[in-house]
């Protein structure tokens, strides 16, 4: 796993549409504050929500949260770590 503490992450969380594209999504920012083995926990400090691509809000938040490890994936000739929060969306960790 390359994830270090204090390095900035971005969470994503969205709903498609039937085309498979994303109409909403919501974009969080924040800082690794503690990694292991099968998690790593996340200060989240901003959000930002859209629609169909347009900015619809953004807002501070201040809350720590965990991402369980859920998978790792090769795509485009790169392995991908997959870190996942029921409520807050996935980080994607590139090897």
């Amino acid at each position: 796993m390359k994830v270090k503490v204090n390095e900035m992450v971005q969470i994503h969380n969205g709903y498609n549409s039937a085309g498979g594209m994303f109409i909403h999504e919501r974009f969080i920012e924040g800082k690794v504050i503690k990694v292991n083995a099968k998690s790593i926990r996340i200060h989240m400090t901003h959000v930002k929500c859209t629609t169909n691509g347009k900015l619809t809000q953004e807002y501070d938040i201040d809350e720590t949260v965990t991402f369980a490890f859920w998978k790792t994936i090769e795509t485009t000739g790169k392995t991908v770590s997959i870190f996942k929060n029921s409520k807050y969306g996935i980080i994607k960790v590139v090897h």
